[in-house]
């Protein structure tokens, strides 16, 4: 799929995907910024995500589009995609989150002219020109416990945030990866032509989440043989509160001698994220494993 691009600067790059729908490709590795996007309506712009210095795209708003900034859809709370958010509550324009970020995301003050909406399960919004918009949330924590799905049915485009992203940008801190393959396997399973992924270089067509939840799946069973290597079960039913023990360097170890046996699974891991960031996945979800048993 090619795009027309129509803006280059400030390491962003905006391709038009549809007379109402913009890609905008951002740099994360210098600016921490996410991938977003803009959907024009007739008459008002919304934009997908709030990046770190991202005040700039109500500049690329008004320069580009020549219409009023009315909104944001923001796909979750992690920082590359909501640091920049504060210099937006003082326009009148609505934000649209998951309603599980309300409390982190709106200012307690209420001076603020910005204006929350939380959503809990599905909201459609019709804008003007017949553009619609579905907006859903997760039942479960997912990549966060804040997912929010943005969709443009009409160009079969879902912009996932972090929930779809190429491997080497995968997060897990605070995941449930579980509950995230389970959602995905889902949403493989609904109609689709492309996904808006929170870090990549382009739209990846709709069957990579399915693939993505693949790349999950292995995650999660070299986690789970790490996480079985300390379990009391197989040390002579150690005291259970070694886990409560654990150091990062023991962490370290059991991955680095696991990457060593050069399995399928490692193989397919590093194929995908490279032999770092293949070892970074697993030690993040084998840490959050700990910390459920722990818990």
């Amino acid at each position: 799929m090619e795009y027309e691009q129509i803006y280059q600067g400030n390491m962003v790059e905006i391709f038009r995907i549809a007379d109402y729908f913009y890609f905008r490709r951002a740099n994360l590795p210098v600016r921490e910024q996410c991938n977003g996007a803009f959907i024009v309506s007739d008459t008002e712009v919304f934009i997908v995500d709030a990046p770190p210095g991202g005040i700039e795209m109500a500049c690329e708003v008004e320069n580009l589009f020549h219409k009023p900034l009315a909104g944001l859809f923001l796909t979750h709370g992690h920082t590359d995609h909501v640091n920049g958010l504060a210099p937006f509550l003082e326009r009148e324009l609505t934000v649209f989150c998951n309603y599980r970020l309300l409390s982190y995301l709106a200012p307690e003050d209420k001076k603020y002219r910005a204006h929350f909406i939380g959503v809990d399960g599905t909201l459609k919004l019709h804008l003007a020109g017949d553009v619609d918009v579905e907006l859903r949330t997760l039942n479960d924590v997912a990549h966060s416990k804040g997912d929010m799905f943005v969709r443009i049915p009409k160009l079969g485009i879902i912009c996932t945030g972090d929930c779809v992203v190429e491997p080497q940008t995968a997060y897990f801190h605070g995941a449930d990866i579980r509950s995230w393959i389970y959602s995905l396997r889902k949403l493989a399973d609904e109609k689709g032509k492309y996904v808006l992924a929170g870090h990549g270089p382009s739209l990846f067509p709709y069957s990579y989440i399915g693939e993505f939840a693949d790349y999950l799946s292995v995650i999660e069973k070299c986690a789970r043989i790490c996480f079985m290597r300390f379990h009391p079960e197989l040390l002579d039913r150690i005291n259970e509160e070694r886990f409560a023990n654990v150091t990062t360097d023991e962490v370290k170890v059991l991955i680095e001698d696991f990457f060593s046996e050069g399995s399928q699974d490692v193989l397919f891991l590093e194929g995908k994220a490279g032999k770092e960031d293949a070892r970074r996945t697993v030690r993040m979800v084998l840490w959050e494993l700990i910390r459920e048993w722990i818990r």
